[in-house]
């Protein structure tokens, strides 16, 4: 494992230079636009008529929630499920209106909110460990993330792998613009790597998985990144307005989401079997992809070092701050918001009450 200091830690943060960011600025541009079109008021509740939930080929308790239909059940709703490949295309479904709960990375969590989003953090579906990594080729002479330089890596531009990728970058000393930095979405990126069009794609499971069987190998993992300070996360959040108009559901939402992390730690194997069946994959596939990460409850959620509780904010919105101010320093935000943004932009009130019950 690396050690690093405070200083080189400090040196990271400053090293990397501004990859990419007229790309992510335009994109984010799009999402303001489309939370100006869509207004910010309350308004007057409509009938709901369904309700729309974003998901990722992710093998945690939204996916199992999802193969044995709890929320149908529950919701008393017709459930409309939409497949994103990143948290950027779904926070740009939010601030649109058109997703009413979903889950992104914790990086384009924080990016949402330092741009006005209505979105609220309600849920940390899982820590990033294992299940993101940089893979490079077996035979290749990469042995270290210096030998990156000169060239082709991929990530998904704003992920939680794009922003891992660039922190493992500046952890080493090499400046991005020593590279080639590819944004590709998983199915692209797999794509690519199969023609060999890149030497390294930062990505998460299953495109992990099949990148490995594709001749890969890991380089580093988000598990190594996290230990030196740089946490990420697969973070659920709800629309603010549809929180605030319906929240029974978004406390149902969440006993259902606690209910399956109870599923995954007691009987892993009938969790590992609802993830194959909806990712097409061995039980035994499924189970390990799943063990790559770490599965909290709603209490632990509650604690200090996560979500914390609405009288008392949990460490997860300094996290939050931290990667706004290492993104605002690539050039991808235009600031970084101060921590009482963040503090306010958790909710922890729908989890609360959810555990409660």
């Amino acid at each position: 494992m690396m050690e690093t200091s405070n200083e080189t830690r400090n040196a990271a943060r400053k090293n990397v230079v501004r990859v990419a960011s007229a790309a992510c600025f335009a994109a984010w541009l799009v999402v303001v636009g489309s939370v100006a079109a869509f207004g910010g008021g309350a308004g007057e509740a409509r009938e709901l008529k369904e309700v729309v939930i974003g998901f990722q080929t992710i093998p945690n308790g939204e996916i199992v929630a999802k193969a044995f239909g709890r929320h149908e059940e529950t919701f008393g709703l017709p459930v409309r499920w939409v497949q994103f490949s990143s948290g950027s295309e779904l926070n740009a479904a939010v601030a649109a209106g058109d997703v009413h709960l979903g889950l992104g990375g914790s990086s384009t969590t924080v990016s949402a909110i330092a741009q006005g989003v209505p979105a609220e953090v309600i849920w940390i579906y899982n820590i990033i460990g294992d299940n993101e990594a940089l893979v490079v080729r077996e035979d290749s002479d990469i042995d270290r993330v210096e030998d990156l330089v000169g060239k082709r890596a991929a990530a998904p531009f704003g992920a939680t792998t794009h922003y891992h990728l660039l922190v493992a970058l500046g952890l080493h000393g090499v400046d991005p613009g020593e590279l080639t930095i590819m944004d590709l979405a998983p199915s692209d990126m797999l794509a690519a790597w199969q023609r060999g069009d890149i030497d390294a794609g930062f990505v998460w499971e299953p495109t992990l998985a099949a990148m490995l069987d594709s001749g890969g190998r890991v380089l580093i993992s988000s598990r190594e990144i996290a230990d030196e300070g740089f946490l990420t996360g697969d973070i659920g959040i709800a629309h603010t307005r549809f929180a605030s108009q319906h929240p029974e559901i978004v406390v149902q939402y969440l006993k259902n989401q606690i209910e399956a992390v109870e599923v995954i730690r007691n009987d892993p194997e009938a969790a590992a079997d609802a993830i194959a069946q909806e990712f097409d994959l061995s039980p035994e596939e499924a189970l390990r992809q799943m063990q790559s990460l770490v599965f909290l409850d709603g209490r632990e959620q509650l604690q200090a070092e996560y979500l914390g509780t609405p009288e008392a904010p949990g460490d997860l919105a300094g996290v939050f701050r931290e990667t706004a101010v290492f993104l605002q320093e690539q050039g991808i935000l235009r600031e970084a918001p101060e921590l009482p943004v963040f503090q306010a932009a958790i909710n922890s009130h729908y989890l609360q009450q959810a555990v409660e019950r």
